[in-house]
């Protein structure tokens, strides 16, 4: 189990510097395109590509920030319990969280898909869909199993609270 969760966290940080150096492609494009536009001549497609850029950098970014819990977490009312009923909400709210990133990854992959048959494709530089929608499948994916590890550890008690 050890090694599924050391795999887990590698591709999660993989996918951290990948959407890190995605945003810094979009920072330098927006400043490229600013810069350029002032002169009369903005760079052609570059909201298209600030576009995808974002959705790369959204749902590659997600499984890393859950692992080292940098979500916002509201404990008004579970700060009052027990440890071991703090633990089994714990438990309880990680098998939701799964159950709905699977759904969640199902669907895109469900909608790239149905992008891929159709072949829709992008205005300015004809990008297809399908492959974004398919990403974000896989990072959703990514992010259950993220949220499974961290269910391990919950359950084997090194959730320390």
């Amino acid at each position: 189990m050890k090694r599924f969760v050391a795999v887990i966290t590698n591709i999660d940080k993989s996918l951290y510097v990948i959407a890190g150096s995605v945003l810094a492609c979009m920072i330098l494009l927006t400043l490229f395109d600013v810069i350029l536009r002032n002169f009369g001549h903005p760079i052609t497609g570059s909201m298209e590509i600030i576009q995808y850029g974002g959705c790369i950098v959204f749902g590659f970014s997600i499984p890393y920030g859950t692992m080292l819990g940098a979500q916002i977490i509201v404990d008004i009312i579970t700060e009052k319990l027990s440890p071991g009923k703090k633990r089994m909400i714990n438990v309880i709210t990680r098998c939701a969280g799964i159950l709905i990133f699977l759904f969640v990854a199902y669907n895109f992959y469900a909608y790239g898909i149905d992008v891929k048959q159709t072949g829709e494709r992008t205005a300015s530089f004809k990008i297809p869909y399908y492959p974004f929608a398919f990403a974000l499948s896989f990072t959703f994916f990514l992010q259950s199993l993220t949220i499974f590890c961290d269910l391990l550890k919950t359950v084997k008690g090194a959730d320390n609270e």
